[in-house]
């Protein structure tokens, strides 16, 4: 997710795109959870931090915004004055503040500050384009090239959702249950992000490569269909479908991975905060026809089934018995139909069924 071409050659890479990305998440008062991963993000690397000054630096943000953001970073950061719709090219205006110390592993400094003259260098500019184009807040930047730059989408399903989206570029994703997918079509490249659930990508053909990032692994089609899952416990699974792909650890500044190929029907997994891939050579379901709410089991622990079950219940499926659990399962299965699906599992195993107000029970007859 780099590379992107801007005006007189310049560049913005990956890591300027999720700056900007970071701008927006924090705008709304972030959770807990929120804040420990971009504390994380912003520890990571010195290229992370300047990126993220850089994106602040002409966040269109309310003072309130950026004053939680500062606060929790435990410094200020600079700020461009804008007058009307032009924003200043000289020494940017800094609203200051105090906070407490804290010990950060890289200080959030704007990067491309000359020594003399203390200009903004054009690294800027570009964060401005992305943050805008993040924000949604175009108008008064004079940037009137940014509308033909590139088109940022976010598409997100909710509890028991499964839904298809057409993208800019003729592509198309499906997202299962509780997903979201942020994506950028842009002149000389194609980029997801995949925050949580799963999708599968039909990927248009096109000399634009496609890059769907998950965790710390990207991978990359020209055209293709895959498959792309980063589950609870940020595990990242991969299976290609149909064409071409190939998986690498997500680039830096100072490192390019190496490729590993992706083969038909074949699952990868990594764990979403490292990069180390697994081919699973006997996988125990056969989901291909998860977009249709259907999988095939070979084995499963009925607990397992009945949890993956209720990832689209509205009202949920409970065993009364743990010992249940523990029986195996195999078969095929429509995962999105609570009702049939549990009526099949009380003939299967021999259960009664009773409806409650809280939840569908099995129980031995």
């Amino acid at each position: 997710m780099s590379g992107e071409e801007w005006p007189a050659g310049k560049a913005w890479s990956s890591t300027d795109l999720e700056a900007a990305a970071w701008c927006f998440r924090l705008k709304e008062t972030p959770t807990e959870a929120l804040l420990a991963e971009f504390q994380s993000w912003i520890d990571a690397s010195k290229t992370n931090a300047e990126a993220f000054a850089n994106a602040m630096l002409v966040a269109p943000m309310k003072p309130a915004e950026r004053q939680r953001i500062e606060q929790f970073l435990g410094q200020s950061l600079p700020a461009l004055d804008r007058s009307g719709s032009k924003a200043r090219t000289g020494s940017p205006a800094a609203t200051i503040h105090t906070f407490p110390a804290k010990n950060h592993a890289t200080p959030l400094k704007p990067a491309g500050r000359s020594r003399t003259g203390r200009r903004w260098a054009t690294g800027a500019i570009a964060a401005a384009a992305m943050v805008a184009l993040t924000v949604g807040l175009l108008p008064n930047l004079p940037l009137p090239w940014l509308l033909s730059q590139a088109r940022a989408e976010t598409y997100a399903t909710g509890h028991g959702d499964i839904r298809r989206f057409t993208l800019a570029d003729g592509s198309l994703v499906t997202l299962d249950t509780d997903s979201r997918v942020e994506v950028v079509i842009g002149r000389s490249k194609r980029h997801a992000l995949l925050r949580q659930g799963r999708a599968r990508f039909v990927v248009a053909a096109d000399l634009r490569p496609f890059t769907i990032r998950a965790g710390n692994g990207d991978v990359v089609t020209a055209k293709g269909e895959v498959d792309v899952g980063v589950d609870g416990n940020a595990q990242v699974e991969l299976r290609l479908r149909s064409g071409s792909a190939s998986v690498k650890a997500r680039d830096t500044m100072d490192r390019q991975s190496e490729s590993m190929p992706l083969t038909i029907n074949r699952p990868v997994l990594y764990a979403g905060g490292d990069f180390a891939p697994r081919v699973v050579t006997a996988p125990t379901a056969d989901t291909r026809d998860w977009p249709s709410g259907w999988v095939e089991y070979r084995t499963i622990p009925l607990g397992e089934l009945i949890r993956e079950a209720n990832r689209y219940a509205k009202t949920p499926i409970i065993l009364d018995d743990p010992k249940l659990a523990r029986l195996t399962a195999s078969g095929r299965f429509q995962l999105t139909e609570t009702d049939r699906f549990a009526s099949r599992i009380a003939e299967l195993f021999q259960l009664r069924i009773s409806r409650r107000a809280g939840g569908i029970h099995l129980r031995p007859q």
